[in-house]
């Protein structure tokens, strides 16, 4: 039988694991499967001819809150010019309202109830040998919708193919591997569908070292574990951790984990991990009590707190952090006081979200206890609750996209921190300042380059902190010369003719300059001025301090060093 399946991303990079995994196990019983992935952006009609092109019998696709409407308009098209041919779809959007699904998009002829592997290549076998619907295949009967045994998981894991033939095309257009080794989750948040069937499946350790190992024989730069709690059993994960730190690669992996249950053992392993081998994702949420209570959390913050500044005093790992605002019994003053806890972590990233009150959850069915006001359309984001009005959380959306382009761009880590120690505030009113500031100033909702960023840093310094801003500015020159290299905006006071002499004796003092750089070779002054640049700062970009620093950039290798020259030898 010919199937066509489509996975439409939310973005290029992005890859439709699950259709993946469905289209492999169909191959292996024979039938022939076209895999279409496109974006959101792709022009709709674009999309259709490609479906179009494919004379299949099936046509398969899995929505999810972010391309629902643009699925569901294509299927309305393709019903028009394939009458005969079977609609399937899957995926979380659908297939826990499969009624609700059917009265929407009578133009489908099927629902995969939960995880589809099996049940689709079930479906494929029913279409082509008649018999009776497979279990949590839903369908209409007439009028009336058959649930057909609801949700299914799949148990044995290993049975599930490898979901990448094609790595070399995927290299080729630089697509991010997503790849799972569990499946289910044994918590049971509120906002999240993943823990419904309360409990975690697992793919043969074996089985999962030999698909890790064709990543990294491909070269895959980059690899996205979307197990849902990555370190739930020991014995499981960390030989499998252990394998990838010795391996021979420069791929990174990237995991979620549930950092206060991270055993003395996995942290003294972690402490040894080649730097930039992994990613972590810790997902903290909200630090207020009642509100992780209302949720089903119960994480240890003191727990936590202390192990994710271990991590990251390893310096071997990029680390990131999550929150949610819109949770039950959470206003502004409390998540407030969560932001300046997991602020106060210093994570490379801290990441807001928003609660998306998804179907099929508790937080759902809690609508009208906490007043949750939220879009009725996909991604079902949060509006408005009893504890958080509009206006309040319409500010910690604009205070979202300031610290994306500022704290988690990493680009201008010191300058934001003197400024933190400069205004006296909490981490939450200091960024409340900021925001306020970036959107009165006419910055908001603009993207800006890290370029944009440093100038608007300059002027909201000049505007609000008079008093300290020589050290500020000197600063923020700092992180400019760290981050974007080769610029330097005549609105800063670069020091380059002043310490021309000074840097000229360094560098005519090879002995002097090998103790710095032990594997110098002289090339080209040009060669040397973009590799080694010098510059004189005068503050301390650690401590703020008044204080004449040279500072030269080694940029020779993978990694840039930062390299302090004594003032006397200048």
């Amino acid at each position: 039988m010919q199937v066509v399946l489509s996975a439409i991303n939310s973005k290029y990079i992005h890859t439709g694991l699950g259709l993946r995994y469905v289209g492999e196990y169909a191959k292996a019983q024979g039938h022939e499967v076209t895999l279409i992935e496109e974006t959101i952006n792709t022009p709709i009609l674009a999309v259709l001819e490609k479906i179009m092109a494919v004379p299949a019998q099936v046509y398969g696709f899995s929505v999810h809150i972010w391309n629902k409407p643009f699925v569901f308009k294509l299927i309305r098209m393709l019903r028009k010019l394939r009458p005969q041919a079977a609609i399937v779809i899957g995926g979380p959007e659908v297939a826990f309202d499969a009624e609700r699904i059917f009265t929407e998009l009578p133009q489908a002829d099927y629902i995969v109830q939960g995880e589809g592997e099996l049940v689709f290549g079930e479906l494929l076998e029913y279409l082509v040998g008649g018999g009776a619907v497979p279990q949590h295949i839903a369908y209409r009967e007439g009028e009336q919708v058959n649930l057909n045994g609801g949700i299914t998981v799949i148990d044995d894991m290993s049975l599930l193919p490898f979901p990448y033939p094609d790595l070399e095309k995927m290299l080729a257009e630089h697509k991010i591997v997503y790849y799972e080794c569990t499946r289910g989750c044994p918590f049971n948040c509120a906002y999240c569908l993943s823990g419904i069937s309360r409990s975690v499946r697992k793919r043969p350790l074996e089985l999962v070292l030999r698909d890790l190992d064709r990543f990294i024989a491909a070269g895959v730069p980059l690899v996205k574990f979307v197990d849902r709690t990555y370190n739930l059993d020991e014995k499981y994960f960390l030989p499998m951790m252990q394998h990838l730190a010795q391996a021979d690669t420069n791929a990174t992996f990237h995991f979620e984990i549930k950092a206060d249950i991270l055993s003395e053992r996995v942290m003294d392993f972690l402490a040894t991990v080649p730097k930039g081998r992994f990613q972590l994702e810790i997902g903290i949420q909200s630090t207020h009590q009642p509100t992780l209570k209302a949720i089903n959390r119960q994480d240890n913050w003191e727990k936590l707190a202390a192990n994710v500044k271990r991590l990251l005093s390893f310096g071997n790992m990029h680390i990131h952090v999550d929150l949610i605002a819109g949770l039950p019994y959470e206003d502004l003053p409390t998540f407030a006081k969560s932001f300046d806890d997991v602020y106060g972590l210093g994570a490379d990233m801290l990441q807001l979200g928003f609660l998306k009150v998804l179907p099929g959850t508790q937080m759902r069915r809690e609508t009208e206890q906490h007043d949750l006001r939220y879009m009725d359309e996909p991604p079902y984001e949060i509006l408005a609750t009893k504890y958080m009005p509009y206006e309040d959380m319409l500010y910690l959306k604009h205070l979202d996209n300031i610290l994306d382009q500022t704290a988690n761009s990493g680009g201008f880590k010191y300058t934001l921190r003197a400024l933190l120690r400069a205004s006296g505030m909490t981490a939450f009113a200091f960024y409340r300042q900021l925001t306020q500031w970036w959107v009165k100033a006419g910055f908001y909702p603009q993207s800006h380059n890290a370029k944009g960023v440093a100038a608007i840093l300059k002027q909201f310094i000049e505007e609000n902190y008079v008093e300290q801003q020589t050290e500020l500015l000197e600063i923020l020159r700092f992180d400019v010369f760290c981050e974007i290299p080769q610029w330097r905006p005549e609105w800063l006071k670069w020091q380059t003719e002043a310490i021309f002499d000074a840097v000229s004796a360094f560098w005519r003092d090879e002995e002097k300059v090998r103790r710095y750089i032990p594997a110098y070779k002289f090339s080209s002054w040009r060669q040397i001025h973009k590799l080694y640049p010098i510059e004189l700062f005068k503050a301390d970009w650690e401590t703020g301090n008044a204080e004449e620093i040279f500072v030269m950039l080694d940029n020779s290798g993978e990694q840039q060093k930062l390299i302090k020259l004594p003032i006397e030898e200048k």
